[in-house]
């Protein structure tokens, strides 16, 4: 238990008994990808399922804890892959040079994890998965290298982040109007944009999150703070690397939005060469209501758009059961029909 609370640890798969289950994994690794030291964590009951990789959100939001906590079922069926980005959790370093956080530079990072999960898993091609942030860096990878992949989700998938930014900030000012909330839209009122979508400054983008958060706009049900709590607290993270998560999160996204601001997927990425799912909350104010008009122009050789309802921005940590049961039923899809085809 004092292993846990001190961090840099990740606890063995048990069976009922309390034993070690043989064929299981519960690893957590250092690998240097891009010339950087990054970490990844692996966790599975059994080594021969298939593999899945999840690309946090953010940028900068390693989400190693919050997968543990809410969806730790997926490992009964798959092999579990957690990767803290570049300047992210417990791969920032106040080393890493600015210039090197882009998107590119984390594509490549990207692929020389992919090969290593390659080596390390006889060959296997990946699920990969994707949330808001991740789901951008995931879309652009599955563009570039669908070799290495079954297929691809993306969970609260960015598709314009200038107009969707736009809309969340216009949505958190009809609120506060409706609301009579006096503080909120003085404070709402006072954010600058330096064009359309685009923030004046990190603290503006804050500010307007803020608000979301405290309009619903961010989460639906849940409490989005007693969510992500748990990715801060992470038993991955030692003491020192959970004390400077704020400051690996501020790092990623000072140095990474104004590229991410430029997301426009219905011209860069039209058409992908594996099949593609998006999961979507109904009640999601961030990435807004952009998805389903891009889903339908996308070209695929299979695409599906499912619709979470009780979901705003976490969907799969809203929903864990939902999202669980999705996985299982994609990965049986895909992997019934290689099969068929082989």
């Amino acid at each position: 238990m004092l292993k846990l609370w001190s961090g840099g640890y990740i606890r063995p798969i048990k069976d009922h008994n309390g034993n070690v289950k043989p064929d299981s994994l519960s690893v957590l690794e250092k690998l240097i990808l891009g010339g950087a030291e990054q970490w990844i964590t692996i966790r599975a009951h059994s080594r021969d399922h298939p593999v899945l990789l999840f690309l946090h959100g953010g940028p900068g939001a390693s989400q190693v804890g919050t997968q543990h906590k809410f969806l730790s079922p997926l490992e009964e069926s798959f092999v579990v892959v957690n990767w803290d980005q570049r300047g992210a959790g417990k791969s920032y370093s106040s080393a890493i040079p600015p210039e090197s956080m882009n998107v590119e530079q984390l594509t490549t990072d990207l692929h020389e994890l992919m090969v290593y999960l390659r080596q390390r898993f006889d060959g296997k091609k990946v699920f990969m998965a994707g949330h808001s942030w991740g789901a951008y860096l995931g879309m652009v990878f599955a563009h570039k290298h669908p070799e290495f992949l079954h297929a691809y989700i993306g969970i609260n998938q960015p598709v314009h982040r200038r107009e969707e930014e736009q809309r969340s900030y216009q949505f958190t000012l009809d609120k506060a109007r409706q609301t009579g909330n006096h503080k909120a839209l003085q404070q709402l009122q006072s954010i600058e944009f330096i064009e359309k979508g685009v923030y004046k400054s990190m603290k503006h983008l804050a500010k307007q999150r803020a608000w979301l958060t405290k309009f619903g706009g961010v989460t639906y049900q849940q409490n989005a703070l007693r969510i992500n709590i748990h990715s801060l607290l992470s038993s991955h993270l030692t003491w020192r690397e959970r004390f400077r998560f704020m400051k690996s999160f501020e790092f990623s996204v000072n140095h990474l939005w104004a590229e991410f601001t430029r997301c426009h997927l219905p011209s860069q990425i039209p058409r992908l060469s594996i099949p593609v799912y998006f999961i979507v909350g109904r009640h999601d104010r961030i990435v807004h209501d952009l998805c389903e008009e891009y889903y339908q122009k996308l070209e695929a050789p299979y695409k599906e758009l499912i619709l979470f309802e009780h979901s705003g921005h976490l969907a799969c940590f809203e929903e864990p059961a939902n999202f669980i049961e999705w996985m299982k039923k994609i990965a049986s899809q895909i992997l019934l029909h290689d099969e068929k085809r082989t």
